[in-house]
């Protein structure tokens, strides 16, 4: 058993477990406390490693939201650490490159669903695709 870990941050993003042997999931959405998202991370079997996506920050958002999204982004860093889990970070055109993917919300659920058809219907409605995105962003971390 080889389990990886995929972190989509933010409010709308996910966290997922990816056995890459037996190509199995568990996947739940960002817990919107920092207490839910400790206990999932202190529940977490041994991980070989954990892939999360860099958060962006684009100009516009302003500088208030982007000290928002830096320390949810924090708190995720600060969780895998205190596990000791290993962490590699990613940018979203690099992952989604190797997946040859496009920035399309719809391309990655529809990928999740034909990757994992068992439990397609976790990824089936338009807001789980940060469930789709973690689970892909675990099994491209994985495959590196």
């Amino acid at each position: 058993m080889s389990l990886h870990l995929g972190i989509d941050p933010g409010k709308k993003g996910a966290l997922a477990v990816i056995d890459s042997e037996a190509m199995t999931i568990e996947c739940i959405d960002m817990p919107d406390t920092t207490a839910g998202l400790h206990e999932f991370i202190a529940a977490l079997p041994l991980i070989k490693k954990c892939t999360i996506e860099k958060p962006f920050y684009p100009q516009m958002i302003g500088t208030a939201n982007c000290a928002k999204i830096a320390q949810a982004y924090g708190i995720l860093i600060g969780a895998i650490m205190w596990r000791d889990i290993p962490m590699v970070e990613v940018t979203p055109r690099k992952w989604k490159a190797g997946m040859n993917l496009s920035t399309s919300k719809t391309a990655s659920r529809e990928m999740a669903q034909q990757m994992f058809p068992d439990n397609a219907d976790m990824f089936k409605r338009v807001k789980d695709d940060g469930r789709a995105e973690a689970v892909l962003i675990a099994y491209w971390g994985a495959q590196k």
